[in-house]
């Protein structure tokens, strides 16, 4: 565990940590059922049991900062000050989502908040990850890039290219692996002759830490160290944030975790963990989690209903920002 006292955060700062996590753990059990009952025409990759990592890691990121949240990423977003609203606006492709239509909250990129759009291919990613804060570098700045990423795409050659590069030419990015021990329904052991992805850091040149993904203290502490090592001209560090997803891969995926795995993760639950710690330091009772978990679900019921009752946008501006010239004056 960790202790208030030993850190940089305040209370109120880690009771936002809180709610931040407490938002994500129910957007990722509302959406699945508005996706079973047609309200929400996009399904969800569940980030249960992982809220800590994409809290953590970018709570403490400046304007300017750049993230690009993995599949499961939820808590990114949130963290970086988008909305229940315009993630629901960007499953339903409706008139006021970020990209009108053209993509879907998976990949969704916001960059007013510091959100570049993820690609759709597991790993992909990465690259871009280091392109992009090879450009911040470029522009004499002294911003980062935080790329997040699942154990699975740790395994594909985007993974060590980019990593490679990224020592090499000393870019200022934090590689957050948020290793569920899980690539869709293949656990790791099967795929790796290691145990910790952070073992291969060394082979780049580049420090690797292995860190308590359900304590989201922790997850903010390394990230930090690693962003001041990377704003500091060092060079990118990779960080393995060790967590679980306690809901399946996706709705439609059967899976045969061991139950006694499930119910072992389950006991440490970041947001319990968390919760736990506030209330020892007489910093969160009951009443104000109850209050904040009300004013949550308002929040999402509002927000549905909005974003339900926003209309599709134009079909024809599917050709908009495709073409440089005007799809009329192509032809088309």
């Amino acid at each position: 565990m960790f202790d208030i006292d030993l850190v940089t955060l305040t209370a109120d700062q880690l009771i936002e940590m809180y709610r931040l996590m407490l938002l994500s753990r129910r957007f990722n059990e509302h959406v699945p059922h508005w996706y079973k009952e047609g309200r929400v025409p996009q399904g969800l990759h569940p980030s249960i049991g992982q809220e800590a990592v994409g809290v953590g890691a970018c709570y403490g990121l400046r304007p300017g900062d750049w993230v690009i949240p993995s599949l499961r990423t939820a808590e990114a977003f949130w963290a970086r000050g988008v909305t229940v609203l315009q993630q629901l606006n960007a499953m339903m492709g409706n008139a006021e989502s970020v990209s009108r239509g053209k993509e879907t909250s998976h990949h969704a990129g916001y960059p007013d908040h510091g959100i570049l759009a993820a690609t759709g291919i597991v790993g992909g990613s990465i690259p871009v990850a280091t392109g992009c804060a090879l450009a911040l570098r470029m522009q004499n700045t002294d911003h980062v890039v935080v790329c997040f990423f699942g154990d699975g795409a740790a395994n594909r050659g985007d993974f060590h290219e980019a990593l490679n590069l990224a020592a090499v030419l000393k870019a200022p990015v934090v590689f957050v692996c948020e290793n569920n021990g899980y690539a869709q329904t293949v656990p790791a052991w099967a795929a790796m002759a290691i145990a910790d992805i952070a073992d291969r850091a060394a082979g780049y040149g580049m420090p690797g830490h292995i860190v308590d993904g359900q304590d989201v203290v922790a997850v903010y502490e390394a990230t930090q160290m690693a962003v001041a090592r990377a704003r500091g001209g060092q060079g990118p560090t990779l960080l393995e944030c060790k967590t679980y997803r306690f809901a399946p891969h996706y709705p439609i995926f059967e899976e045969d975790r061991p139950r006694e795995e499930i119910e072992r993760w389950l006991k440490r639950d970041p947001i319990t963990l968390l919760g736990a710690l506030l209330k020892e330091q007489d910093c969160l009772d009951d009443a104000a989690i109850g209050e904040m978990n009300r004013a949550i679900l308002q929040e999402l019921d509002e927000a549905i209903r909005q974003a339900e009752a926003t209309p599709p946008p134009d079909p024809y501006e599917v050709f908009d920002h495709i073409y440089a010239e005007p799809f009329e004056a192509v032809g088309l």
